[in-house]
């Protein structure tokens, strides 16, 4: 009787006004131009973004097409949010109230979602600076924030977060000022450890600003950075870098390269013994490699590490430590580079050189550089191949069942599987230009058109397209684990008007059917 007096009064409660005002709050995904996409997808779960009510919803599959959902609260006004390259968790960095006016307001903030099969938050750390940038460590020990828009802002400052402590630490996050030349950082690059001659293993933060590049040890991120001014484009103007890369052998020692915009010069870092108490020395040096290159990176030849550098129709090969170029021919003007010896043979330790894949969107050719070759010789051979399409990215298939396979982005209504090992591509020809993300266990790609139906999958072991089509318009799709143990995809529906909210329909990933799939809906109303 009591549980019954209880409905009756909450039914009054409803009816007379007294509904919670979050029923009134319609969902508006996120655009993803200012920082915040509308939705992420992790191993085990599906992050829905919900500004409006200020939480992440995160659907995730307890068995097979089903689909539940638990609510975080995302922080006040959130600034930018990311996955990190091992889909484990997502971050989130948000500004909080701003201006603080009573000691209870919201502080900027950075938290993390385990993104697993049962998602919860691993760790909030309070910042005092509202700022909006972010980068993430590919090795999950570093997140690196800076580039804030309040009344005062220092631009060369970076605020280090060390993932590796509780957020209860306050040696957790620590502020750096970068001794600069230029403005806010453009990007930020995390090295791999690199063998320094007469400093040992490092890894490094490569910051690209306008005027210069800063190198800070990730042994010791507050200590003294090194900063090294970029030189002038060809015309006199002020140069700034459009592209780093960096490369180590146990001969040569440990270089960097920096694509200066507007230069025909490759600007060269040459990392060795540390001098007056820093942790390595810098020695640079300009290059010329005859035109405007497209792209650069690091090479193993037969002669050793070699700079390498697209342009035109030419491959410029340099020797970092004597700055000697040699230059061979291709066979069209690729505009792209992509190792791929590592792909080819992941459970090779070293290799004495490198095979690379080169591409381009002027090109319908993609070419198999293979740098070996007698000793001496500049490289072994280019074999080109004619696609019949321009490919505009390459994208990395991961774990090791098809670790040698890659998706080639075309600009066209089609993509290719590239078997690296045959040599084969195979042609998915589309209605029209789709959007792609390969599974997490890199066993097969999804592909949608945003704002249509239809969404597609196909597995690299037979090449089998299934093509499905939901009953409302697909914004994403992603795959993830169920708790036990089975695979499911997500297409969500983000509607509106009577089609309004958060709808999703879960496909099961070893027979992907519409016969079969779920769907569910209302996610935007879960915990109000």
């Amino acid at each position: 009787m009591k549980s019954f007096a209880w409905l009756m009064c909450g039914a009054l409660l409803l009816g007379c006004g007294g509904r919670p005002s979050a029923w009134d709050k319609s969902f508006t995904p996120a655009s993803g131009n200012s920082g915040v996409s509308a939705a992420y997808g992790l191993t085990g779960s599906v992050a829905v973004i919900d500004q409006g009510l200020g939480r992440a919803t995160m659907l995730r599959s307890p068995s097979a097409l089903n689909l539940s959902a638990e609510s975080f609260d995302l922080g006040r006004d959130l600034a930018n949010a990311q996955v990190s390259p091992d889909r484990q968790s997502l971050f989130l960095l948000s500004r909080g109230v701003q201006p603080q006016r009573n000691p209870g307001d919201e502080p900027p903030k950075l938290m993390i979602i385990d993104g697993g099969v049962n998602p919860s938050v691993k760790q909030t750390y309070t910042l005092d600076e509202a700022l909006d940038q972010l980068a993430i460590d590919p090795d999950n020990q570093w997140a690196v924030v800076y580039g804030g828009s309040g009344l005062v802002v220092n631009e060369n400052e970076l605020l280090f977060v060390d993932l590796t402590k509780p957020s209860s630490d306050p040696t957790a996050v620590a502020p750096k000022t970068l001794r600069s030349f230029g403005q806010s950082p453009d990007r930020l690059t995390f090295t791999e450890p690199l063998a320094i001659p007469g400093s040992g293993s490092h890894r490094l933060l490569i910051v690209e600003r306008d005027q210069d590049i800063a190198l800070v040890d990730l042994v010791n991120p507050t200590g003294d950075e090194v900063t090294v001014p970029l030189p002038s484009a060809d015309n006199g103007s002020m140069g700034s870098s459009a592209q780093v890369a960096y490369g180590q052998d146990d001969t040569a020692g440990v270089f960097i390269g920096v694509r200066v915009t507007g230069s025909s010069s490759v600007f060269l870092l040459q990392l060795g013994t540390p001098e007056k108490g820093e942790a390595f020395s810098v020695v640079t040096n300009e290059v010329d490699v005859g035109g405007f290159p497209s792209t650069i990176d690091f090479v193993r030849t037969s002669q050793g590490l070699r700079l390498i550098a697209l342009v035109g129709t030419n491959a410029v090969l340099v020797d970092p430590v004597t700055a000697i170029s040699a230059t061979a021919t291709m066979p069209a003007p690729f505009t792209g580079i992509r190792r791929i010896t590592a792909a080819l043979d992941p459970q090779a330790v070293t290799t004495d050189t490198d095979i690379a894949l080169l591409y381009g969107s002027n090109t319908t050719q993609i070419a198999y550089f293979t740098l070996g070759g007698a000793p001496g010789a500049l490289y072994r051979s280019i074999e080109a191949s004619d696609i019949g399409v321009a490919v505009q990215d390459v994208i990395d298939v991961p774990g090791d069942e098809f670790h040698d396979r890659k998706i080639l982005e075309t600009p066209s209504q089609e993509f290719f599987v590239l078997d690296l090992t045959t040599r084969q591509t195979a042609p998915m020809r589309t209605t029209t230009g789709l959007t792609l993300d390969v599974s997490p266990d890199g066993e097969r790609v999804w592909a949608y058109q945003p704002g249509s139906p239809g969404f597609a999958t196909v597995d690299f072991a037979k090449l089998h397209p299934v093509s499905l089509v939901a009953e409302r318009d697909v914004n994403s799709v992603f795959e993830i684990n169920a708790a036990n143990g089975a695979q499911n995809a997500i297409a969500l529906h983000f509607g509106s008007g009577y089609q309004g909210g958060i709808g999703a329909t879960v496909v099961d990933v070893s027979n992907p059917s519409t016969a079969t799939a779920r769907f569910f809906s209302g996610f935007e109303f879960g915990g109000i």
